[in-house]
């Protein structure tokens, strides 16, 4: 099952900071966490990030001073095994679950709590396959046959729905008569073709008039 958490000011990390650490933590960053990362060297692009994002880096042998850092997780929210030592990984696993802390682990999905799908921001619209970490391969292809088939008009009329739906907080409508004004704008033909040429604020006059209507019936 797939679930959009609110990881906003929430402290992920990531254990290793090679390239597999570096996607995961990119993934993170979009979400306005905190981020760090523990390993013994990182990619260049991780050190840039460091200097311009919020994600902390802390170099140290995890072999040598596993037990230093095993404070470190019980104040994480999320914890991401991505090191390329299954020992370490599965060491990693087993402190976060005592703990009761979600983990991730990259190369064996029977010691994670979650997976990361593969996902695509698109406007307002994310799209996120998930092959319950059998074939993160096969997800990435997946997401980008998907992308091709949203077209610029639904990813605004994406926004036209959030606009219609703010609208509607403040009428005195019953919860039905909401979702039938909103199913509404989504099949009037003239919102349509004003999406498609990207007139977004014709049509939110357009989605004023058709509430107005609804009002005065």
């Amino acid at each position: 099952m797939l679930i959009n958490l609110k990881l906003d000011d929430k402290t992920i990390l990531i254990f290793g900071g090679g390239s597999i650490g570096e996607r995961k933590a990119k993934k993170f960053l979009h979400t306005n966490s905190k981020v760090m990362i523990l390993g013994k060297d990182f990619t260049p692009d991780i050190k840039r990030l460091s200097k311009s994002r919020n994600i902390e880096l802390k170099q140290i042998d995890l072999k040598k001073k596993f037990s230093s850092i095993i404070p470190l997780i019980a104040k994480s929210d999320i914890v991401v095994a991505a090191l390329d030592d299954s020992l370490l990984n599965k060491r990693v696993s087993s402190e976060a679950r005592k703990k009761g802390i979600l983990v991730n682990v990259v190369d064996d999905p029977t010691l994670s709590d979650f997976y990361v799908p593969a996902t695509t921001s698109i406007g307002e619209i994310d799209v996120a396959i998930s092959t319950d970490g059998k074939s993160p391969a096969m997800a990435g292809i997946l997401r980008k046959k998907i992308i091709k088939c949203i077209k610029t008009e639904e990813i605004l009329q994406v926004e036209l729905q959030d606009y219609a739906r703010k609208l509607l907080k403040n009428c005195d409508f019953d919860r039905e008569t909401r979702r039938e004004i909103l199913y509404k704008i989504i099949q009037n033909t003239r919102i349509r073709q004003l999406l498609k040429e990207e007139k977004i604020d014709e049509a939110k006059d357009l989605v004023n008039k058709i509430i107005k209507n609804n009002q005065e019936i």
